[in-house]
C-alpha cells in the first residue's frame, strides 16, 4: 500500500514537473525578444528607420537562433517526460538545474547579439550552450532508467534520447573552439552545427 502511494505521489510530481517546465520554457523563449528593441530615430525618415532596422540584424539573429535552440531542448524534454511513469527526487532536482540553465538563456543571447564580433561574446554564448547541454545530458541519463519508463514505451527510445543529447554539446563545443579562432566561425558553427551533428548522430545510431 505504501509502495503504491509513493508511486502515485511520484506520478503526480511528474505531471506538475512537466507543466512547470513548460512554463519556464515559454517564459524564457518569450524573453528572448526583449533584445530586439524598437529603434529610436533622431529624424523620422524612411532612410533613417530602414538603417536602424538593418542595424538590428544581430539581434534578430540572436533571437531566432536562441529560440530554435530552446525549442529543440523543449521538444526533447517534453518527449522524454511523456515517456516516463514517475519523477523521483533526483530527476526533479536535475530538472530544476536544467530549467535554471534555460531561464538564464536570454542573457547569453543579449551578449552575443551585442558583441557577436568579439571572441568573448561568442565564447560566452557557446560556453553556456555547453552548460545547458551538459545538464540536459545528465537529465536524459537519469531518465534512461527502466524503472521510470512507462509500460507503453520501448526502452530503446530513451537510449536514443541520451544519444541525441550529445548534439548540443557538439554544437556548443565546436562553436566555442571556432569562436576563439574567429567570431564569425562560431556563428557558422551555430548555424550549420545542428543539421550536421544531427545527421552524424543518427547515422552512427
Amino acid at each position: 500500500m505504501a509502495s503504491r502511494t509513493g508511486e502515485a505521489a511520484e506520478h503526480g510530481m511528474l505531471e506538475r514537473l512537466t507543466f512547470f517546465s513548460d512554463a519556464v520554457f515559454a517564459i524564457a523563449m518569450t524573453l528572448l525578444v526583449i533584445e530586439v528593441r524598437l529603434p529610436h530615430l533622431h529624424a523620422r525618415t524612411d532612410e533613417g528607420l530602414g538603417g536602424a532596422l538593418l542595424s538590428l540584424i544581430p539581434n534578430y539573429w540572436g533571437f531566432v537562433v536562441s529560440f530554435l535552440v530552446l525549442a529543440r531542448f523543449w521538444i526533447g524534454h517534453h518527449t522524454v517526460m511523456s515517456e516516463l511513469r514517475a519523477a523521483p527526487p533526483r530527476l526533479v532536482w536535475i530538472n530544476m538545474f536544467f530549467l535554471l540553465a534555460v531561464a538564464f538563456m536570454p542573457f547569453p543571447t543579449a551578449v552575443i547579439s551585442e558583441y557577436a564580433d568579439l571572441r568573448v561574446g561568442v565564447g560566452f554564448y557557446a560556453a553556456w550552450l555547453v552548460v545547458l547541454g551538459l545538464v540536459n545530458h545528465a537529465l536524459m541519463r537519469i531518465a534512461n532508467d527502466k524503472r521510470l519508463i512507462a509500460d507503453h514505451v520501448d526502452p530503446a527510445a530513451l537510449t536514443a534520447h541520451v544519444r541525441s543529447s550529445y548534439i548540443p554539446l557538439l554544437i556548443g563545443g565546436s562553436a566555442l573552439v571556432a569562436g576563439m579562432i574567429a567570431p564569425i566561425l562560431a556563428i557558422v558553427a551555430l548555424i550549420v552545427g545542428g543539421p550536421l551533428f544531427s545527421w552524424l548522430v543518427r547515422r552512427r545510431g
